[in-house]
């Protein structure tokens, strides 16, 4: 934790902008860590609603085919289609636009950097969820031959300004509105961060 807070420090340092606070950086550490969590249960999600139209296709095509339309004691065979409607309007389909919603943030935030060190920097350790020294090797060996190699030192530097920037553009778009820390009762006092649901009416 020390440690974390004392890279905390040292990205606001960096930081050009004044608005900037150690909430922001950690709301934006947080998130960057969580980004292929989150893109994992997209895929999931969308894999699921594949396979429910995958099934419905096949049901479509019995019917047609009239297997389904049989009649077994003057009762109509229908297939239970209100799994798909349950799935589309239940609690998985907010959480999984809103997923959506915040991985697009992220991923604009890091595709539009301006300084090609600091992009490939976030890309790998973040969207591509490369381990830390793996990233800086890479880096270091300079495998682009459009972006030159760099040390230890200025990986480091430069993944401090990545995170700064990304926290910048994520305040400016509002997306850190729905990252908390919650320092509730039963928190440790450092406080939990999490993500808070946009409120639906």
């Amino acid at each position: 934790m020390n440690e974390d807070a004392e890279d905390n420090h040292k990205i606001i340092q960096v930081n050009f902008f004044d608005d900037i606070e150690q909430d922001d950086i950690r709301k934006t550490k947080w998130l960057l860590n969580k980004y292929t969590d989150l893109v994992d249960v997209i895929k999931n999600y969308e894999y699921s609603l594949q396979q429910i139209e995958n099934g419905m296709a096949a049901y479509d095509l019995l019917s047609a085919e009239g297997s389904v339309a049989k009649r077994v004691s003057g009762q109509e065979l229908t297939a239970d289609v209100t799994a798909n409607a349950v799935i589309l309007k239940d609690q998985r389909h907010i959480n999984y636009k809103f997923y959506q919603f915040i991985t697009n943030n992220v991923k604009f935030a890091i595709n539009n950097m301006r300084d090609k060190h600091e992009g490939l920097i976030s890309k790998l350790l973040f969207l591509d969820g490369m381990k830390y020294l793996k990233a800086q090797q890479y880096m270091k060996n300079g495998y682009r031959s459009d972006i030159p190699s760099i040390s230890e030192t200025t990986f480091a530097d430069k993944r401090r300004r990545a995170i700064a920037n990304i926290a910048n553009s994520l305040k400016i778009n509002r997306t850190l509105d729905f990252v908390t820390i919650d320092y509730g009762r039963g928190r440790n006092k450092e406080g939990e961060v999490g993500l808070r649901m946009p409120e639906v009416n």
